[in-house]
């Protein structure tokens, strides 16, 4: 696997290692694997009243505007101090609707920087649904006076997109979309370093424009404690995305099968291995939540094709049995001999040249690409599904 994630803990493995041999190396590995869940990401929404930071932050906690637990959605002013609201799947990642600049309240920006507290945040969506203001360029250099990361955002773009569709019988889209961005870079110029660094969004077309840009972007300006914490917590809702969580995934194999090799492991009958399998069933059925498969039966299962779902209920099987997989799948003693040759200088040949270390490796890397590939089938149909409700 090439990517940003690849043998993400290697240096503090080797570290570690090198300095304790194999000493409560369990402990280790259970915190890097399970780490991310304390690692809190604050995200702060802010711009003027009326340019849907509130249903941004709804719809990237994937709650509906109506929901009880929804940031209140309303044509005014309706965000009157900094409301911080939890992601449904992970309570530590926090995103603040915070108040409109240039409010009544908060007219001006020392007050609205006195109010907000912005030393909270990790990094900052500036919202905007025209042209962004001087407000919001002076607000954006405070931010980096404060050496913290921002984003502006160009939101309801679905409402220009249909304004320039009644308007013109030879209507472009991208014509459109690069109208606007120019427009948003030119009254940014300042600040910005290339025409990508403005991001075109429709609250309600997550799949279209740029929201998934934005969603990656934010990840790639966290550290990476943060960035495996939002990674883990948002949904795919794009191919790229999919790929980055499939990138932690993997490079999260070589912990949990090290942890697996020295815990109290159960012997694998008719093989010389033993394995935690309590410990790979858990990390398989991450695969599956996190991969977005759904459950057999339930409604988004039903309207997949038949053949992925035959693929879906193969998964299930698998991860119900997970000890067959070290008897049912032949794993050639050159691949053994290849992933120890790689990992032996991280983790050291106690634990990456024995056999349950290295079996354990090759069943979990086969079977989260079996669950991938099923995986971008499943995205490929509800995206396609979900399209085709929106042009009925």
């Amino acid at each position: 696997m090439d990517g940003e994630w690849e043998f993400l803990y290697a240096d503090e493995v080797e570290e570690y290692v090198s300095e304790n041999g194999i000493s409560n190396i369990d402990e280790f590995f259970k915190e890097k694997l399970e780490g991310w869940q304390d690692a809190e990401v604050n995200i702060g929404v802010t711009g003027d009243s009326g340019t849907g930071k509130s249903s941004f932050i709804n719809a990237i906690r994937e709650v509906d505007d109506d929901a009880e637990e929804a940031a209140k959605v309303g044509v005014k002013e309706t965000t009157l101090f900094p409301t911080c609201y939890d992601h449904p799947s992970n309570p530590k990642i926090k995103l603040t609707d915070l108040p409109g600049v240039g409010t009544p309240r908060l007219s001006d920006l020392d007050s609205y920087c006195r109010e907000t507290n912005l030393d909270d945040y990790d990094t900052f969506l500036i919202f905007s649904s025209t042209r962004f203001t001087k407000k919001d360029w002076e607000l954006a250099e405070i931010i980096l006076s404060l050496k913290k990361k921002f984003f502006f955002v160009r939101n309801k773009i679905d409402e220009n997109v249909r304004a320039e569709q009644r308007k013109k019988s030879t209507f472009n889209e991208t014509a459109v979309l690069e109208e606007i961005r120019n427009d948003c870079v030119h009254n940014l110029s300042h600040l910005l370093k290339n025409m990508e660094d403005v991001f075109l969004i429709s609250n309600h077309y997550p799949l279209k424009w740029d929201f998934d840009r934005l969603t990656c972007a934010i990840l790639d300006v966290l550290p990476m404690r943060q960035k495996e914490a939002l990674c883990l917590s948002l949904k795919a809702m794009s191919k790229h995305f999919l790929k980055k969580k499939i990138e932690l995934l993997c490079a999260r194999i070589p912990l949990v099968a090290g942890l697996s090799a020295v815990s109290a492991a159960i012997p694998i009958p008719g093989l010389s291995i033993a394995v935690d399998i309590g410990l790979i069933t858990k990390e398989l059925k991450l695969y599956r939540s996190q991969l977005g498969i759904p459950s057999e039966g339930c409604k988004k299962f039903l309207m997949l094709k038949p053949a992925t779902q035959a693929l879906i209920s193969q998964i299930f099987q698998t991860i119900a049995s997970a000890a067959s997989l070290f008897s049912k799948y032949y794993v050639a003693e050159t691949a053994l001999e290849e992933v120890a040759r790689l990992l032996v200088p991280i983790l050291g040949s106690v634990i990456a040249g024995g056999m349950s270390f290295t079996t354990t490796y090759c069943v979990l890397k086969q079977q989260l690409d079996e669950i991938s590939e099923v995986a971008f089938k499943v995205l490929e149909e509800t995206t396609r599904l979900s399209s085709e409700d929106h042009h009925d």
